[in-house]
């Protein structure tokens, strides 16, 4: 039987992603369809939370710049020696049965800005018991308790135990006597209840909302199939795109009033920009990265890699943080993952050939740490490890015997023995054979 027909049959016995936990008990994880809070007028969950652009698109940012990082295995060592990266186990480079690492990084990350917690279950293990195969689980259909001083995980209608080994649970922000993290979407119930309350009222203004622009009366009374000619009349000759500033004519007892705009639906726009402030700033997303072309991030900023920068430092690096800590977990003892946001902080070439120049010559960085930099692997070359590699010397084929530039075994008669030919920058001079 497949690890994919296990994880199916898992699923199945243990009753998917239902809930059946009890809304008030503290040690519940619960799911946010469960709590149906109802803030300015409208039901607060998951589902109407995501509905909104401004929250489906932090989670799309987040998401889609954590799944361009690598995650990388290395061997923890002793205080003073440097970590040895090592290649990942399987279970960090494939860990899923039926989804890619792509699609399982971005779900980590939806879940943690969802439901405030992250959680694994292993669903196969290798010859040594380490776990080589695991599933996401919903983190609302998971019941916590504390039993005898450790947690206890159970699912499903029955309550199904999970045994805690097989399970790796990462809170996003918690209480200092909490079993799970807190619910995002509770904490910002009322805060994302204006915005839902607020789009509900923009799609009901323009799709439904009875808004004439103007009154046509008449100075005596009209019987109801002459207002029902009128009116027809006025929206065919004078409605539409094609017909606008179409003069009207009237007689002498009619008379036409433009309706102005109420100043409520004249800040319409303005509150729904407001609504979405707020929620980039909840999940700690710029507001540029979300299509605000106004927002350049602040005055301290000075180009495209502050910026990026920024983003990275004050919020993706909390998300994969929290998922190398997941994956951390899967690993044999003394290993340890994560992920370099640095990648994501790139400059031009023209910056980055200084800083490789400075660090070069400050001895700052041997070769093979500066070679990462511009995607080249490391090179097993002498010295490329030494802080101290001279920059411009090496003994290259072209010198060799039998290569075009190579010293002939004889000098010719009453010439001076090459032996003192170095580079101009000091490098290893050249022996003559």
């Amino acid at each position: 039987m497949t690890v994919r027909t296990n994880v199916q049959r898992r699923s199945a016995n243990i009753g998917g992603s239902n809930w059946y936990g009890q809304y008030g008990d503290p040690a519940v994880i619960p799911p946010n369809s469960a709590w149906g809070r109802s803030m300015a007028g409208v039901v607060v969950n998951e589902r109407s939370v995501v509905s909104l652009m401004a929250v489906f698109s932090c989670l799309r940012v987040l998401g889609d710049a954590a799944t361009l990082l690598t995650p990388r295995c290395y061997h923890k060592m002793p205080a003073g020696v440097a970590d040895v990266e090592v290649d990942p186990p399987e279970v960090v480079t494939d860990p899923y049965a039926d989804i890619s690492l792509r699609d399982g990084t971005f779900r980590q990350v939806a879940s943690l800005g969802l439901n405030g917690n992250l959680v694994k279950h292993v669903v196969d293990r290798d010859s040594r018991m380490l776990p080589s195969q695991v599933e996401l689980l919903n983190p609302g259909a998971l019941r916590v308790d504390r039993v005898e001083g450790h947690k206890r995980y159970s699912m499903g209608p029955v309550g199904k135990v999970i045994p805690p080994e097989d399970i790796v649970h990462v809170p996003w922000v918690a209480l200092p006597d909490g079993l799970v993290g807190l619910n995002p979407i509770e904490v910002g119930a009322m805060g994302l209840g204006i915005a839902i309350a607020s789009e509900e009222y923009s799609s009901r203004y323009f799709a439904q909302g009875m808004h004439p622009s103007g009154i046509l009366s008449f100075g005596k009374t009209m019987q109801q199939a002459d207002m029902d000619r009128m009116q027809k009349k006025l929206s065919v000759e004078h409605g539409g795109l094609a017909q606008s500033f179409t003069p009207i004519v009237l007689d002498a007892e009619a008379h036409w009033e433009s309706i102005a705009v109420s100043p409520q639906a004249a800040q319409l726009l303005e509150s729904r920009s407001f609504s979405k402030q707020e929620i980039a700033g909840f999940y700690g997303v710029p507001m540029y990265l979300l299509g605000d072309v106004s927002d350049r991030g602040g005055t301290w900023l000075k180009g495209v890699q502050e910026m990026i920068l920024a983003f990275v430092t004050f919020a993706l690096s909390g998300y994969t943080q929290r998922v190398d800590e997941a994956d951390t977990a899967l690993c044999p003892p003394g290993y340890y993952v994560k992920r370099n946001v640095g990648e994501l902080v790139r400059t031009n070439d023209e910056m980055l050939s200084r800083l490789i120049m400075v660090l070069r010559n400050a001895s700052a960085a041997s070769p093979n740490e500066i070679r990462p930099l511009v995607n080249l692997p490391r090179s097993e070359e002498e010295g490329a490890d030494s802080l101290f590699a001279p920059l411009n010397s090496s003994q290259s084929d072209w010198a060799k015997p039998g290569f075009e530039g190579a010293v002939p075994d004889e000098e010719p008669s009453g010439a001076q023995p090459s032996n003192s030919g170095g580079s101009a920058s000091g490098g290893t001079p050249v022996q003559g054979q």
